[in-house]
């Protein structure tokens, strides 16, 4: 999956809206690629801060290995 293509994704992906394959290879991209992890975290702190922790907390257990 290609960067372009995983930054397309994240909302679907935060909002628990992508099959578990497509989520598998989101996860996948975004452990191995810095850049989409930083992306992915100002997204998952973004919604933080105008939902106060109301989203599922789905996101947090990517870890980057990059």
């Amino acid at each position: 999956m290609s960067c372009k293509d995983t930054i397309h994704l994240l909302c679907w992906y935060l909002e628990g809206k992508l099959s578990s394959a497509v989520e598998s290879e989101v996860e996948q991209h975004v452990r191995h690629c810095a850049n989409c992890h930083l992306v992915l975290d100002a997204a998952v702190n973004t919604l933080d801060e105008f939902l106060e922790g109301q989203r599922s907390p789905q996101a947090l257990a990517i870890p980057k290995v990059a």
